[in-house]
């Protein structure tokens, strides 16, 4: 059998081809998948926070968790953020963002995220 045969142009094309495709939904996959990773380990970080910072002031609190996400790079703000504390010692947290996923200015998709964590 001859080398030429084996790797003719319609093989190559095609291999080629479905490489650009799987790169693609590689890509597509990661760029939807950041904005939950990022909402999780959030998430994770602020049960953290609480199981740590039991006896802490809503003030206190609220910081750790504007910290934790802003080195997450979640665009959390002060105001989308509460922390309450009610007569059983029980600590929740509630916060609300946006996110917004763009493919080249292409195709983009808003995600909404809400938070809420109670210890």
């Amino acid at each position: 059998m001859k080398r030429h045969d084996v790797l003719s142009e319609k093989g190559f094309v095609k291999g080629l081809l479905i490489l650009f495709i799987l790169v693609g939904i590689v890509f597509v996959g990661i760029s939807f998948g950041r904005p939950y990773i990022r909402y999780n380990t959030l998430k994770s970080h602020t049960k953290d926070i609480l199981t740590i910072e039991t006896s802490a002031a809503p003030e206190r609190i609220k910081g750790l968790v504007m910290e934790e996400a802003k080195a997450l790079k979640v665009p959390l703000s002060e105001e989308n953020l509460t922390v309450t504390i009610d007569s059983k010692k029980f600590t929740r947290v509630k916060g609300r963002w946006s996110e917004t996923v763009n493919f080249w200015d292409y195709y983009s998709r808003k995600f909404d995220f809400e938070m809420d964590v109670e210890l």
